[in-house]
Parts: C-alpha cells; sequence; structure tokens
C-alpha cells in the first residue's frame, strides 16, 4: 500500500513549506481569471450624504490630512479597494479649507464633481478646478489641494495603492509646510500644454508623465462632441483616453483614464477585457449590464466593472446624452503582456439579463 508513503511525503513537505502543484494545479493555472472583485455600484446619494456629514464632523487633522472616503469591493474580503488594483474614494473639502502637502509613490488621478474655488497644487504648479476637471499626480509629487471659495468641494480620487502594496513598493512623506510655495504662474501647464498637438518648440518632449496637470473639462467636452460627430466604438460608443499629449501614451504608468459619451438611444454590444475599471457617472443617466447583471445608475453613482467580464452601457433616454469617467488598470496589463480582449459572439452581441442590481437588498443580504 502506497497511501501511506503519500502521507507521510505530504506531511514533511509541509512542514517544510513545500506544496505539490498537482494538488493544486487548478487554483494555480485556472483556465481564465477568477477576479475576487465583484460587480458593484455606490449610489451618489449615499456618498454625498455621507460626504456632507463627514464635512460636518472629521477635521483633517483627525482624517489624516484627506477627507476621503475609500470604495470597499464586497468581494475583496474587507480591504478598502475598489478592485484588487485600484483604490478610488469619494473626498470633501470644506469651503476656504486646505488639505496639507504630501507626496507617495501610489500613482494618482482625481476627478473634479463639484465646487468652485477649490485647486491642486502638485510640484509648485497651481491650477483651478471645476466640475469636469481631471487632474493627474505622478508619484513622489508634492501636493496640497485647497479652497479659496465660499462652498465645498467634491471629486473622485483614484490610486493604485493595492498595486503599490503588493509590490511591496509603498513610501509616503508629510512636507514641512501645510502649502507648497507656488513655482509657477497659476495655470501655467494648461497655457503651455492645453492644446496637446503643440508644444514649445525649445523643450524636449516630456516622456515619462503628461506635462499637462489638469485636463480641462471644457476641452475635453468639445473633442467629445468633435468625435461624436465622425465615429464611434461599438463596445463603448464615443470614448476619448487621456493621454500624455508628447507621446500619446497614458498618463499614468499604471493607470489610464477615459471620458465617453453614451448617446441618447444607444445601447453598445458586449465585451470584456483582462482589466478592471472605476466608473464615476458624470452627467445623465443609463444602465451598464456587467455578467448579466443589470446595473442602473445616474449622475454622480460609482460602479465597478471585474477582470474578464462581459459588460455593455445603454442609454435609454430619447434626448439626453450620458457621460461616463472611468479609471482602468489596463496600462499594467499591456506592459506584462497580459492584456486581451474579447467580443460577446452570441445573441447578437447582448447579454441577458439575469437580473437587476439592487444596492439596498444587496447590502441587507450582505
Amino acid at each position: 500500500m502506497l497511501e501511506p508513503e503519500f502521507e507521510k511525503l505530504y506531511s514533511e513537505m509541509e512542514q517544510c513549506h513545500v506544496k505539490p502543484l498537482w494538488l493544486a494545479e487548478r487554483s494555480v493555472n485556472p483556465s481564465q481569471p477568477q477576479p475576487k472583485t465583484v460587480p458593484w455600484l455606490w449610489k451618489w446619494s449615499q456618498l454625498s450624504n455621507f460626504a456632507r456629514r463627514a464635512g460636518e464632523l472629521v477635521t483633517l487633522a483627525r482624517g489624516g490630512d484627506r477627507r476621503a472616503m475609500g470604495l470597499a469591493n464586497p468581494g475583496l474580503g474587507g480591504a478598502p479597494y475598489a478592485t484588487n488594483t485600484l483604490w478610488a474614494a469619494v473626498q470633501w473639502l470644506n469651503a476656504r479649507e486646505v488639505a496639507p502637502a504630501h507626496r507617495h509613490t501610489a500613482q494618482a488621478i482625481r476627478f473634479m464633481i463639484d465646487g468652485q474655488g477649490a485647486y491642486t497644487t502638485v510640484q509648485g504648479d497651481k491650477i483651478y478646478l471645476e466640475r469636469g476637471d481631471f487632474a493627474i499626480n505622478p508619484p513622489w509629487h508634492w501636493h496640497d489641494h485647497g479652497s479659496e471659495g465660499d462652498e465645498s468641494a467634491v471629486w473622485m480620487d483614484a490610486l493604485d495603492v493595492p498595486l503599490n502594496n503588493y509590490l511591496d513598493a509603498p513610501f509616503f512623506e508629510h512636507s514641512a509646510q501645510d502649502v507648497q510655495h507656488v513655482t509657477a504662474l497659476i495655470d501655467e501647464s494648461v497655457l503651455k500644454y492645453g492644446i496637446g498637438q503643440l508644444r514649445p518648440a525649445w523643450e524636449q518632449p516630456a516622456v515619462r508623465y503628461s506635462p499637462l496637470s489638469v485636463y480641462k473639462w471644457q476641452v475635453t467636452e468639445r473633442a467629445l462632441n468633435n468625435l461624436a460627430r465622425v465615429a464611434a466604438s461599438p463596445f463603448d460608443d464615443v470614448a476619448l483616453e487621456y493621454t500624455n499629449p508628447h507621446t500619446g501614451r497614458p498618463v499614468m504608468d499604471t493607470m489610464t483614464c477615459w471620458i465617453q459619451m453614451i448617446r441618447p438611444g444607444v445601447h453598445t454590444k458586449a465585451h470584456r477585457q483582462v482589466n478592471s475599471a472605476v466608473y464615476h457617472v458624470v452627467e445623465g443617466r443609463g444602465a451598464t449590464i456587467i455578467g448579466g447583471i443589470r446595473f442602473d445608475w445616474e449622475q454622480g453613482d460609482i460602479f465597478v466593472i471585474p477582470s474578464w467580464t462581459y459588460h455593455e452601457h445603454l442609454n435609454e433616454s430619447k434626448g439626453e446624452r450620458a457621460i461616463l469617467f472611468s479609471a482602468q488598470d489596463t496600462p499594467v496589463l499591456v506592459a506584462l503582456g497580459k492584456y486581451r480582449e474579447e467580443a460577446l459572439t452570441t445573441s447578437n452581441g447582448f447579454q441577458t439579463v439575469k437580473e437587476t442590481f439592487d444596492v439596498e437588498k444587496a447590502l441587507a443580504y450582505g
């Protein structure tokens, strides 16, 4: 009988922290991605309520410099992450308040949801933010945020914190001064590089990170409207990727960000990709079908699409557009040679809806 010998072998291997592949091959080499991240949707009615109350109760000192509320995906076992590679949050800033300067190796972006008079200063470059503006924060760049207006400001943050921590690469440092010394003319990067196909002739291209600190909504909206007149994707309708204007590459090494318009009456076809994405509804209402579940969304909502999960978007309005902003981890997968995508080939490219997501019901059932 060989069974006692097997048991002895496995016991000795376990004591020496050795695992036989033949007993764990499926878990080590699954046939396709098995994401722990689950599709989920956070309602703006809840998020804005939490943010407002936090603004009344939580001082910045008590909140650790940033009054940010991380979106914790229920599939990740209590970790404060939206996906296994992306941290996303809603951050609230009261009127006349300053979030002190710090820096970190995590790569960061922010999308302005609402508020007037708010600004961000990144590495001495101070830029005022308005609704719809998109700002980048390269790693290890000093940054502080503030408000010079009489109303609160709120934006969406996205960082590669989970990936950064998984790689054991996090560094963080507070500045000795709460507010950086502004070393550039206000809005200087927008004035110099805001027209992406032109750059100062005497400067070399900025290769590593975009020289443009903030992508203004007025320019972005015009680009969306122009593209809508001539072309669209069958899977994402009118979609634009924010890029480094000098290289055409994504604005971050580990993240790329999109802005897209789902036009009235459009129902895109389904596809899936080896990446994960966090979406914010900038404007309008509609739905995204993710893995056969319909997620109805409206302005302000935030939702997640896990890796290798079929998804399609629809706007059932007869006259109102919908605008979606998203942060995606695609550059990591592309750089590692692991990115792929696939269109749904059955049912004319559309999923069968099994159920409609109800956040209250989902929370009640855990």
